[in-house]
């Protein structure tokens, strides 16, 4: 079932024959049976585990690193092969299972492998491969020159090609009037070879403002033979006597992977020439700051203060159309950012509850909740949240959970109430979630850094943001560890970071982790993490409530055998981490939990058991591999 189960091995210094077996703890590293299979890099040993999830299993810590405690780290390797897709017309990647493996080492293969590494041989169900180890990190960072400032990024997997919008310096463009024209473009990258395939230079004063992939149906029939995949650019010109845009455009742009069975000439084996392609374009009265793809193959977008429902038709000729569909939504100050799940979910139909929701973050007045009324063909606000938060970036979770993160460097989370008695709370934004962060976010993307294992046999296979995604019992206690959303976001200091929803018993158990690390660890230079993380905003300040700090949970691994003891005696004394807690401290309520997981109701049930120091190390372990 693609478990694999480690034990700590150690023999005491009193006894030369006894040897002691300890820390148990069980990981999933996907859905089908694994095979261990040892070897070395450098001077390290490995073992690598095989399965629809390979994955390399190495030691870090003691001796070896910088941390006080040696630990069990995986690394997953990826593996990706191209398919044709004839149906879709483009080659589409997906992960590959690894059935067998076995390590050997051979100059006539690899002339500068180090004689301390090993190759590898591994074989799924058709094809033998042979290869080599990379570095082993945790994350892999690989940095290409562009020669300009990038302002946005958007990857297309139908065209197997990075969309980069860049600024280019004062020397590329042209003196107008006096004013510096920048040298602004639209750059597509291979996303293999990083290779450029192709650029479109902007308008002079033209800016890129957002850029995405998306799937549109061309015509009125929304079944899926009539979805289209293109990127849609939205920009805007800044002309030096306007404060705001009054002008901008979007363009549609279709690029092909240059892999198409049906493009190819009589020569089966000439491959096809990548290009792009300039659909179409729209003008519009204003800077286009958001798109997003929304339901039934059609786009929303945000122009200055507005927002629209925008669809693509494409002639005989294939010469496309974007329109505008029926009547916008005019409610805000500046829209900035525009988010829907409806390119996490079936492009057909709409949410859960069969409403088509969108949330948009305002300059200046937060976020809103808003709804498209097909019959009507008009967007109508359904709520919004009345604080004044300059919003930097926003990310709908669910239906009714919303995260955004504002200029003050906190992040907040806010619930919509639609099934509240009165029509105050029900136009009402609930804020139940604060967070001081330390960094500005500018950008946030429903993700995670972790492959995701093949088990439904694609890689790009994604279940239900409400289901739980991961869950591993805590031996001797009735514990689960429930994740539901995960969301990735980026600051303007460079940092990549992630954050994970927690279902009700996983959120008490973490929160009593976090409160015995205040009360146990002193801090640096006796300064309060816990007044650190104090959400204020604008003279404002508020505990921080609803978010757990992972980074203090995972520094648990660092510490020392007592400490850790004390540690885990504070949380049995204590004994909270055995209730279910919704995020606001309340155990027992119908009402949902703070993020998004659903847990059985076996869960509610207090473990009888004390916590083990074991019991703390699995969790925190199971948590961080994770992200």
């Amino acid at each position: 079932d693609g478990k694999c189960i480690s034990f700590g091995v150690t023999r005491p210094e009193s006894s030369s024959e006894e040897w002691l077996v300890h820390s148990r703890k069980e990981v999933s590293l996907g859905t089908q049976g694994i095979h261990l299979v040892p070897f070395h890099h450098g001077a390290r040993a490995c073992v690598l585990a095989t399965g629809d999830r390979p994955t390399v299993v190495y030691l870090t810590g003691g001796n070896s690193g910088s941390n006080s405690n040696p630990k069990l780290c995986y690394s997953t390797i990826s593996l990706t092969v191209e398919d044709d897709d004839e149906d879709e017309g483009h080659a589409s990647h997906r992960n590959i299972s690894v059935n067998v493996a076995t390590p050997f080492r051979s100059s006539l293969l690899f002339s500068s492998t180090n004689k301390n590494n090993s190759s590898l041989c591994v074989a799924d169900e058709n094809t033998l491969r042979l290869g080599m180890i990379d570095d082993i990190q945790k994350l892999h960072v690989t940095s290409y020159k562009l020669g300009m400032t990038p302002r946005r990024i958007a990857h297309h997997e139908a065209g197997r090609v990075y969309c980069v919008g860049c600024i280019g310096g004062a020397g590329e463009g042209a003196q107008i009037g006096g004013e510096a024209n920048m040298g602004n473009c639209v750059r597509f990258f291979d996303d293999s070879t990083f290779e450029e395939v192709n650029r479109i230079d902007l308008e002079p004063f033209e800016m890129i403002l957002d850029v995405t992939s998306v799937s549109l149906c061309t015509s009125s029939n929304s079944s899926g033979d009539n979805y289209k995949p293109y990127i849609l650019i939205g920009t805007a010109y800044s002309y030096p006597d306007e404060d705001e845009p009054s002008q901008g455009r979007v363009l549609v742009v279709e690029c092909n992977s240059g892999e198409s069975s049906n493009l190819k000439s009589d020569s089966e084996d000439e491959m096809v020439t990548r290009c792009v392609r300039h659909v179409t374009q729209m003008p519009t009265r204003g800077g286009v700051y958001s798109i997003t793809p929304f339901y039934g193959g059609t786009v929303m977008i945000t122009v200055n203060s507005k927002t629209h429902l925008c669809k693509l038709s494409l002639g005989d000729n294939e010469i496309g159309e974007l329109k505008l569909v029926g009547a916008g939504h005019h409610g805000h100050m500046i829209s900035l950012y525009c988010k829907s799940l409806a390119g996490e979910r079936s492009s057909n139909g709409g949410s859960s509850s069969g409403k088509q929701l969108a949330i948009v973050g305002d300059l200046m007045r937060s976020i809103s909740l808003v709804e498209y009324l097909p019959k009507h063909q008009v967007i109508e606000e359904l709520a919004r949240d009345y604080n004044a938060n300059f919003c930097t970036s926003i990310e709908m979770l669910t239906d009714n959970i919303y995260l955004g993160s504002e200029n003050f460097a906190n992040l907040f989370v806010l619930r919509h109430n639609a099934d509240a008695p009165s029509e105050e709370a029900r136009v009402r934004l609930d804020t139940i979630g604060e967070y001081h962060l330390g960094e500005m976010v500018n950008t946030m993307k429903l993700g995670s850094l972790v492959m995701p294992s093949n088990a439904g046999g694609s890689s790009s296979a994604k279940s239900d943001t409400k289901s739980k995604s991961d869950k591993s019992s805590f031996e001797g206690n009735a514990i689960e560890v429930a994740v539901g959303s995960q969301t990735l976001f980026g600051t303007v200091d460079g940092t990549i970071g992630s954050i994970m929803g927690l279902g009700g018993s996983t959120f008490a158990f973490l929160g009593c982790l976090q409160r015995a690390i205040f009360a146990v660890v002193r801090p640096v230079g006796d300064l309060s993490h816990e007044r650190h993380r104090h959400y204020e905003a604008d003279g404002r300040v508020r505990p921080s409530r609803g978010f757990i700090d992972g980074d203090l949970v995972e520094c648990f691994l660092d510490l020392n055998r007592p400490t850790m003891e004390r540690i885990v005696k504070w949380m049995n004394d204590d004994g909270r981490w055995r209730i279910r807690d919704d995020g606001s401290g309340v155990s027992g309520q119908s009402q949902q939990n703070l993020m998004d997981t659903e847990e059985d109701d076996s869960s509610d049930s207090p473990a009888q058991n004390n916590l083990s120091v074991e019991d703390v190390l699995t969790a925190v372990e199971e948590i961080s591999m994770l992200h």
